[in-house]
């Protein structure tokens, strides 16, 4: 099942020109295509993909959000767990030694300890049994008391026990109806997108036909003075797209987080995925800082309140890029103006410019 938005417009002209041209003119031949579209319906175009994109991406950011809530209130039920049975043990011998001591102190009482006290002549001898006894005392007392506080610690573990198993069930009822969502919304915009992208293609197709015309026709322009100058090819290529580079970083390990962002360039978007073979936003960086060694959450939002703020002009690669509001995508800047993102769903890992008009920050793991 494919469901193909954009996680929000930048700078996409051409494609959103392509959308409205597609909407208004997808019966008309070539040369009706050159007509420009109307203003109103870029705007239509624009709004309508933003709102897919974000009504969706809303739903899949609070959805790894309770998954990693719930993971950790699992983590928390286990520890626990594991807690209240050493406690249960060690009160059971601490019960079995305070009833011992218990029945000690009763038979022997306080006439019996003076009596082994006084019963030397020997002064050094009786000093050291009442040093003795106080020791022992004082041991006592610290048995019943541990025991005390150990029971006390037990009583608070097996009531927040308890809360978190409530939460755990609310986590999971929460992560079902979210996951519902999501597939409604894919079955019931699937079409409508496909509609989309189908334009989005007719369009660039023709765009490319026509920009392909135009360097045939500068091509045969230049060609008069070809003969006064060097040898030129008789048409020019289309100019390279300039490969994703990667500027000095500033640590070792964001070099590596971006190395590993790069490696996944062409794997599928999957919601809710974290690789190694297919990502959402959030999941592919946090593999990529994972191959670093550095932990991540799984959520934008999560990952902005868990890394230090960077201001804009001074980023790195390795920093992480986060849009909108409330925040639902992140990206893995790799320097140049670029960065590396998992995008929608039907879409695949790429490189794209950096900067979009909803970025909201930017993060730097690691420090």
């Amino acid at each position: 099942m494919h469901f193909s938005i954009r996680c929000a417009p930048r700078g996409r002209l051409l494609v959103i020109a392509a959308v409205a041209m597609s909407l208004a003119l997808s019966t008309t031949d070539f040369g009706a295509s050159r007509a420009a579209p109307k203003a109103s319906d870029l705007e239509i175009a624009e709004t309508r993909l933003a709102e897919l994109a974000r009504d969706f991406e809303i739903a899949v950011e609070e959805y790894d959000q309770v998954h990693a809530r719930l993971a950790r209130i699992r983590s928390d039920m286990a520890a626990a767990e594991l807690l209240i049975g050493r406690l249960e043990g060690r009160i059971g011998t601490a019960e079995d030694g305070a009833e011992a001591l218990a029945q000690e102190l009763y038979k022997g009482g306080t006439t019996g300890a003076l009596e082994i006290v006084l019963s030397s002549d020997d002064i050094g001898e009786i000093q050291s049994r009442v040093a003795y006894l106080r020791s022992s005392q004082k041991a006592q007392t610290e048995v019943f008391e541990t025991l005390a506080v150990d029971r006390s610690t037990l009583e608070h573990s097996l009531a927040q026990l308890d809360k978190d198993r409530t939460a755990a069930v609310a986590a999971e009822a929460r992560l079902s109806a979210l996951r519902t969502d999501i597939e409604d919304k894919i079955a019931v915009q699937r079409d409508e997108v496909a509609d989309l992208n189908a334009a989005i293609e007719r369009a660039a197709r023709r765009a490319e036909a026509r920009a392909a015309a135009a360097r045939e026709e500068a091509a045969a322009e230049r060609a008069p003075t070809a003969q006064t100058s060097a040898p030129a090819p008789s048409g020019s290529a289309p100019s390279p797209q300039p490969e994703a580079s990667v500027a000095g970083g500033p640590s070792s390990q964001a070099q590596v987080a971006v190395q590993a962002a790069l490696s996944k360039v062409g794997q599928p978007y999957e919601w809710a995925a974290a690789g190694p073979d297919s990502f959402d936003c959030s999941g592919l960086t946090m593999w990529a800082w994972a191959q670093a060694g550095v932990a991540l959450p799984h959520s934008s939002a999560s990952q902005y309140a868990a890394t230090p703020r960077v201001s804009m002009s001074a980023l790195q690669p390795g920093d992480l890029l986060f849009a909108g509001s409330p925040i639902h995508h992140v990206g893995l800047y790799i320097g140049n103006g670029q960065m590396v993102e998992a995008p929608y769903t039907g879409a695949f890992v790429r490189v794209v410019p950096a900067l979009r008009p909803d970025n909201v920050g930017a993060g730097r793991p690691g420090i």
